[in-house]
């Protein structure tokens, strides 16, 4: 036993005689996954019932191309970008941007095309990359029907992906008291539970298709938005203009619906705050995103905005991504009754294990469709 002589304060009683403040509540730096899984909880959920699903997607018939090696102003034959002369048949007009001369086709061989020079024009030089525009056919009078042509639907896959977030503890410590709100198992779970959407937000964002054979099953992991977009590409390089958002937009807005959502960074979001507030509307949009949302109206279409957590770093926190959400499913796989949505499976222990230790589980994948309706916007620093 210590003795202490005088009086006795708190720095020589002993520590554990002393009462501990912790404050009543444990803080948690994300204490909420709503507003870190903005894109995969607004996304029209519709159930798979094949690990591996599909969509079918139709697209228009393709118009541009360009001119390969140039050709003087009276060849005949005129040379287009490798696997596109698919694109033309006997009797399309084309146009060459750059010169203005419209030109028939007569025939087509692979990637050359036998043409008819100068068709209410001036036959002129094309230089190579000259852009070429299908602008319609002109068939002769009292002529018969050219060979009807089909463009079949294209298919498009994603697999389905299982995401497992565990958390398990003794019967000991759950049966324990705690100073602290909320006890360990209801922290854990409600933890747990944030992580489990993100790494499903994030996945769906920026993971890769794949299906591997690690061990005596397959591992699949499902395709993200940044995976399926492949044309509507812009890179800001540093410091975005409004002229540059304007671009941005009209390329955004050529296919798909008239309203899309953005995802956006911290770093994108400060940069459109520079542009004139007459083109912005902050509104509270609680029910459909759970956050402000700021609406851009634009001639090409109109923009909800949302600052997106997750999209930081060095390279994503930079970045826009519109995305058209009637493009866009989450699928998640059941058959025969069974659902593998998210849900708790509880009590996944061994038997004879005098703990506890439950999972969040899902098996769901991303069906993205239409790719050129959809964009990124890159590079922004400022």
């Amino acid at each position: 036993m210590a003795i202490v002589t005088g009086a006795v304060t708190t720095t020589n009683v002993l520590n554990d005689q002393l009462a501990l403040d912790f404050g009543n509540q444990i803080s948690l730096l994300e204490p909420s996954a709503q507003p870190l899984a903005v894109f995969s909880r607004r996304a029209e959920k519709r159930r798979t019932v094949a690990t591996k699903f599909s969509w079918f997607e139709d697209t228009s018939k393709p118009r541009f191309t360009a001119q390969a090696g140039g050709a003087t102003n009276v060849a005949t034959t005129v040379a287009v970008t490798a696997a596109t002369g698919t694109y033309f048949q006997q009797w399309d007009q084309v146009l060459n941007t750059r010169t203005g001369e419209q030109f028939r086709v007569d025939a087509v061989a692979t990637d050359n095309l036998t043409v008819t020079r100068g068709i209410g024009s001036t036959a002129t030089a094309m230089l190579n990359g000259d852009e070429l525009l299908i602008i319609g056919t002109a068939q002769p009078e009292n002529d018969t029907s050219k060979p009807a042509r089909t463009d079949q639907p294209s298919k498009v896959t994603n697999n389905t992906q299982i995401f497992r977030t565990p958390f398990e503890a003794s019967d000991s410590l759950r049966a324990s008291g705690f100073q602290l709100n909320p006890a360990e198992w209801p922290r854990q779970a409600r933890n747990k539970g944030i992580e489990h959407a993100k790494d499903i937000e994030y996945t769906f964002l920026l993971g890769r298709k794949s299906a591997t054979t690690p061990g005596a099953t397959e591992d699949r992991t499902t395709g993200g938005v940044l995976s399926f977009i492949t044309s509507n590409q812009t890179d800001a390089g540093g410091d975005l203009s409004e002229a540059e958002f304007n671009a941005f937009m009209l390329q955004a807005f050529r296919y798909g619906s008239a309203r899309k959502l953005a995802l956006a960074s911290g770093v994108a979001v400060s940069a459109l705050n520079k542009f004139p507030a007459s083109k912005q509307q902050t509104t509270n949009n609680e029910r459909t995103y759970g956050m402000d949302v700021t609406t851009y109206t634009s001639p090409f279409g109109t923009l909800q905005l949302v600052y997106h957590r997750l999209l930081e770093g060095t390279k994503y926190g930079g970045y826009i991504i519109v995305v058209d959400m009637e493009q866009t499913r989450y699928r998640y796989l059941a058959a025969n009754g069974e659902s593998r949505d998210t849900k708790v499976l509880t009590q996944r222990q061994p038997n004879d294990q005098d703990g506890r230790k439950d999972e969040y589980l899902s098996e769901v994948g991303l069906q993205f469709g239409l790719q050129r309706s959809h964009a990124v916007l890159t590079g922004i620093t400022s």
